[in-house]
C-alpha cells in the first residue's frame, strides 16, 4: 500500500473517531515503527504522517457536526454547526466547512515557500507571550451585550473572564500534573469543557428535521481570515491549533461565517507547521514533531502540492459521506442520542485517561456548563489551552 493512501486512511479515521487526533495517531505511529519499518522506509512513514494530518483537519467537521464531539481544532465549530443541523442545513454546514479547508490549502502553497524563503527569520519566537496576552484579552473583549447597556456589557466580559482563568487553571493542572500513555488529557479536557455543555443541552431537544442537500459555498474574506490566523499562530511556539480558531472568529460571525473561518485556520495551521519545521528546523505540533523523527525535513519542498492533493480527496470524501450521515442521525432521537455519546465519552475517558481523565473530565464539563448558566460565548474555554501557553 502507498504511504500517501495508507496516511489518507489514518486521517479518516482520526477525523471521524470522536476524541482522537492525529497527534494520537503520531504517537502511535512512534509507538508501532518497528511493525511501519519493516513495510516502509523512514521518509514514507514521515509522509503518511504529513498526509493524515492535512486529511484529519478536513475531515474532522464530521462529528463536530452530527455529533458534537469534539478536539482542539472543531471545539469552537460544535455549537454553530449544532443550529445548523437544528435548521436542516447540516449538509450546509459540512460543505462550508469542507471546501473553506480545499481553499485554505490551495492559498496555503504560496504562503509555504514565502515562509521557506524566509528561513530562520520565521521564528517569532521571543513575541509568544506578549501575543498570548492579547489574544486572551482580544477573547473576552468581544464578548458583548447589545441590549444590556455599558454595565452588562463589562459584567458579561468579567463573567467570560472568570471562565477563561477557570479553564486555564484546570487546563495548567491537567497538562502539567497528569498524563496518560496514548490520548493526552487533552481528550477530556475538552471533551468536558465543550462537548459535554452541548450534548446536555440537547438531551431536551426535539427530533433532528430532515437535512436539506444544499450545497453552500464560504465567503472568500472568512477563508482568507482563517489562512492569516493559521499562519499568524504556526509562527509561534506554544500556540496550537485551537488557538489559531479562536483567533480567526469575529465579534459579528454568524454560523456560516464561524465554521469557515474555524475551518480554514485549521487546516492552514496544520499545513503551514511544516513550513516553519522546514525554514526554521522548530516543531510546532506532535504531527510535526513526529515527522521529524523519522526523516530530515530539508528535501520536502513537494509537501505543499501533496497537502492540497489530500484536502482535495478529503474535501470530496466528506461531501459524499456526510449524505448517509445525514439520513441516519436524522432517524435518531436526540434525547437518546446525547446520552449515548455522554456514556461512550465517559468509557472512552476512563478507558484511555483512567480515574485521573475523570477527575480532569468532571472538573471541566461544570466550567462548560457555567458557559450555559452565564451565557457567554464557549470561546473562552480556550483559555484551557491559552494559558498554559503562557505560563511554559
Amino acid at each position: 500500500m502507498a504511504p500517501e493512501l495508507l496516511g489518507f486512511i489514518l486521517g479518516v479515521i482520526a477525523g471521524l473517531v470522536p476524541g482522537i487526533h492525529p497527534n494520537t495517531f503520531s504517537a502511535l505511529i512512534l509507538g508501532a515503527s518497528f511493525l511501519f519499518s519493516a513495510h516502509f522506509t523512514g521518509s514514507e512513514i514521515a509522509i503518511m504522517i504529513f498526509v493524515s494530518s492535512a486529511v484529519y483537519s478536513v475531515v474532522n467537521i464530521i462529528p463536530a457536526v452530527f455529533v458534537g464531539v469534539p478536539d482542539e481544532d472543531t471545539s469552537l465549530a460544535v455549537f454553530p454547526a449544532h443550529r445548523m443541523v437544528l435548521d436542516g442545513e447540516g449538509f450546509a454546514a459540512i460543505s462550508i466547512s469542507a471546501v473553506s479547508s480545499f481553499l485554505s490549502s490551495l492559498l496555503c502553497v504560496p504562503v509555504y515557500y514565502l515562509i521557506l524563503l524566509a528561513g530562520k527569520s520565521a521564528d517569532l519566537s521571543p513575541l509568544t507571550t506578549p501575543v498570548l496576552i492579547a489574544v486572551a484579552t482580544y477573547l473576552i473583549l468581544i464578548e458583548d451585550d447589545r441590549f444590556g447597556g455599558s454595565f452588562a456589557k463589562w459584567k458579561k466580559r468579567l463573567l467570560a473572564a472568570v471562565v477563561f482563568l477557570l479553564s486555564g487553571a484546570i487546563g495548567v493542572i491537567s497538562l502539567r500534573h497528569f498524563y496518560s500513555d496514548g490520548i493526552s488529557m487533552l481528550f477530556p479536557l475538552l471533551t468536558g469543557l465543550f462537548a459535554f455543555p452541548t450534548l446536555v443541552a440537547g438531551i431536551n431537544s426535539e427530533s433532528i428535521p430532515d437535512q436539506r442537500i444544499e450545497f453552500v459555498f464560504p465567503e472568500f474574506k472568512n477563508v482568507l481570515k482563517g489562512v492569516v490566523s493559521g499562519l499568524f499562530v504556526s509562527l509561534f511556539p506554544g500556540i496550537s491549533s485551537g488557538v489559531a480558531t479562536a483567533i480567526s472568529v469575529g465579534r459579528g460571525d454568524d454560523e456560516k461565517k464561524y465554521i469557515s473561518s474555524i475551518s480554514s485556520a485549521n487546516t492552514a495551521n496544520t499545513i503551514l507547521n511544516f513550513a516553519v519545521l522546514q525554514s526554521a528546523g522548530r516543531a510546532r505540533s506532535g504531527t510535526a514533531d513526529a515527522f521529524l523523527y523519522f526523516t530530515s525535513p530539508e528535501n520536502y519542498g513537494y509537501l505543499p502540492i501533496l497537502a492540497l492533493s489530500a484536502s482535495f480527496v478529503a474535501m470530496a470524501f466528506s461531501l459524499l459521506i456526510s449524505v448517509p450521515a445525514m439520513g441516519f442521525f436524522s432517524r435518531i432521537s436526540p434525547s437518546k442520542l446525547s446520552r449515548s455519546v455522554i456514556a461512550f465519552l465517559i468509557f472512552a475517558v476512563l478507558y484511555f485517561t483512567g480515574f485521573d481523565g475523570i477527575a480532569v473530565f468532571s472538573v471541566a464539563s461544570a466550567i462548560g456548563m457555567l458557559t450555559l448558566l452565564f451565557r457567554v460565548r464557549r470561546i473562552h474555554c480556550m483559555g484551557a489551552i491559552i494559558l498554559p501557553a503562557i505560563l511554559y
